[in-house]
């Protein structure tokens, strides 16, 4: 029986281990860390935007490719212990949001979408996908990395968030980077200028 994790649900999570997946030094985790930031590409941004940057850990890596780099999150705690990493680092600005409703407007040239899309509801994920698109500015990129595995806490299958974003994207912006591995995927889209 699926057992779904909501905002709430993330916040105790943060609030009883700041680092609840071992982000800091899982080797698992720095490997999906290098697989997203090369499917970023070569080039420095204007503006990013990274959604559900839990304690902060992909954002420094993400702010030395963009001049501004805006991290939202819906867990408070997870957004303190973010602040925290990335003290004094004047180009990341941290915002408490709820997607889709809290989706910031851009125009962002970089879009950073991991670990999200599956805990949103079916009818949330397909109002973001839209408010995604018209957030990225002409030429820019959005990169999506999501597991591919089956887990409880997920309200839509991870498949099945991954296929369907794909999808949706696909018929509205080029491909840029596709990869595959045994247990999460990583594309990257550029809208067209």
């Amino acid at each position: 029986m699926r057992q779904v994790i909501d905002a709430n649900g993330f916040e105790a999570k943060f609030a009883a281990d700041p680092d609840p997946w071992d982000y800091k030094t899982s080797s698992f985790e720095a490997r999906k860390r290098d697989v997203l930031l090369k499917a970023c590409g070569d080039r420095h941004y204007g503006r990013g935007l990274e959604l559900a940057c839990a304690n902060g850990e992909t954002t420094r890596l993400l702010a030395d490719r963009c001049r501004r780099l805006l991290a939202v999150d819906a867990a408070t705690t997870a957004l303190q212990a973010a602040r925290r990493r990335n003290a004094g680092d004047a180009r990341v600005t941290f915002r408490h949001s709820l997607l889709p409703r809290d989706m910031p407007r851009g125009p962002f040239d970089l879009i950073v979408a991991s670990e999200i899309l599956y805990y949103l509801k079916p009818n949330d994920l397909a109002l973001l996908l839209p408010k995604l698109h018209a957030a990225l500015a002409p030429g820019g990129r959005i990169v999506f990395l999501h597991h591919v595995l089956d887990f409880d806490d997920a309200a839509i299958r991870p498949v099945q968030a991954v296929a369907a974003t794909e999808r949706w994207f696909a018929a509205v912006a080029p491909l840029r980077v596709l990869q595959q591995t045994a247990r999460f995927r990583v594309a990257a889209f550029e809208k067209v200028r």
